[in-house]
C-alpha cells in the first residue's frame, strides 16, 4: 500500500511539473549575464564613436530584477563600470577650435552609452590616446524566452 502511495504521488508530481512552462523553474542562468551587457557595451560603442576602441576593464557592480507594477512587464538591471582606450581617438571632427564645438558635436565630457532622454546630444570628442572611464546600467526587458538589450538584440541564458 505505501508503495502505491508514493508511485501515485510521484506520478501527480511529474504530471504538475510537465504542466508548468519551463521558465517559470528557472532560478540560476535565466537573468541577462556580464558578458551580454559587455556585448551590448560594445555595440552601443561602435554607434558612438567612428575609430577603434578598447575595452580594457568591464565589472558588473550590481544587478536587480525589476516588475513595473503599471504594465506588468518584467525587466532587469545590470549596473556596470568600465573603461576604454582610444588610441586613435573618436569624432575627431568635434574636435574643438577657440572653445567651440562644430555643429552636431556635444560640448559634453559625460559619456554614456545607454540610450536615455538626458544623453549629450550629438557626437562627443575623444582625443587621441584617451581612457574614458564608464558608470552605467543597462535595463533588460522580459521577450518570450529572452531579455531584449538596450541595443535592440534579444539575449537568451547560455
Amino acid at each position: 500500500m505505501r508503495g502505491a502511495f508514493i508511485t501515485f504521488a510521484v506520478a501527480m508530481l511529474l504530471a504538475l511539473l510537465s504542466a508548468i512552462p519551463a521558465n517559470a523553474f528557472c532560478m540560476f542562468g535565466c537573468y541577462p549575464t556580464e558578458a551580454h551587457a559587455r556585448q551590448i557595451f560594445e555595440n552601443l560603442l561602435k554607434q558612438r564613436v567612428d575609430k577603434p576602441f578598447k575595452i580594457v576593464e568591464f565589472k558588473q557592480t550590481m544587478a536587480e530584477r525589476l516588475e513595473m507594477h503599471a504594465t506588468g512587464e518584467k525587466g532587469y538591471e545590470i549596473f556596470f563600470n568600465g573603461r576604454v582606450e582610444f588610441p586613435e581617438g573618436a569624432n575627431l571632427e568635434c574636435k574643438p577650435e577657440a572653445g567651440k564645438f562644430p555643429e552636431g558635436c556635444s560640448p559634453s565630457s559625460h559619456y554614456v552609452t545607454a540610450p536615455r532622454s538626458s544623453d549629450p546630444p550629438g557626437k562627443q570628442y575623444i582625443a587621441p590616446g584617451s581612457t574614458i572611464q564608464f558608470d552605467e546600467e543597462y535595463r533588460f526587458y522580459e521577450a518570450g524566452s529572452g531579455w531584449k538589450g538596450p541595443d535592440g538584440n534579444v539575449y537568451t541564458a547560455d
